[in-house]
């Protein structure tokens, strides 16, 4: 049990559970990530009641994820909003575990390591492959609804893939499957998630 109950252990649940959360705003039609997430908070929650938290770090790992939610929600991808988040993610999550002293206590080499992948996995994976894909993040509630599209993937039955609209590559799922090609229409748009259905191509006579 000492050794469930330990610093490092505490502090890679945490960070795990926050980069699945971060997964979960980014993905949000995926289920493992939110079960895996609420089982790390869970863990983190049974560590922390018998180690010693520090209460402003653990104000700045709450919030860590509020810039990150408002970079993706823009068009291109605000890259000091990613930064930011890296930053409050990194300095809160390292002092939320300390000793009588205020020092913390979790390993530095681990602390070290682990900033550097959670860093890189937030700027190449949710930074940088949205602006390369130019996927639009409007803030502007049903922005593409009702407009014609164009399937770019195969989308099976409330699975994902892609459509195009307007020259922007867009997140989409459907009740029924559709085959990459086909013309879609925009129903719905949770995000930067669309609900589409298949209609019939247009035909010049």
């Amino acid at each position: 049990m000492e050794f469930l109950i330990n610093p490092n252990v505490a502090y890679l649940l945490i960070v795990t559970a926050l980069m699945l959360l971060l997964l979960t705003f980014n993905e949000p039609k995926f289920t493992w990530p939110k079960a895996a997430m609420t089982f790390c908070f869970l863990a983190a929650g049974v560590e922390l009641l018998y180690l010693k938290g520090n209460t402003w770090a653990f104000l700045v790992v709450a919030l860590s994820p509020l810039p990150f939610i408002m970079a993706i929600r823009q068009t291109p991808v605000r890259s000091p909003l990613l930064l930011l988040t890296i930053l409050m993610l990194t300095i809160g999550s390292f002092f939320l575990l300390v000793d009588q002293n205020g020092h913390p206590v979790v390993n530095y080499g681990l602390a070290g390591f682990v900033s550097v992948l959670c860093g890189a996995i937030i700027w190449i994976s949710f930074g940088q492959s949205r602006n390369a894909q130019g996927v639009r993040l409007s803030d502007e509630p049903n922005s593409v609804v009702g407009l014609l599209g164009e399937a770019r993937t195969d989308i099976e039955s409330h699975s994902a893939g892609s459509v195009l609209v307007e020259g922007e590559i867009w997140q989409a799922r459907s009740k029924k499957p559709i085959h990459a090609g086909a013309m879609v229409r925009i129903l719905r748009q949770d995000g930067f998630w669309l609900t589409v259905k298949e209609v019939e191509k247009l035909t010049k006579k």
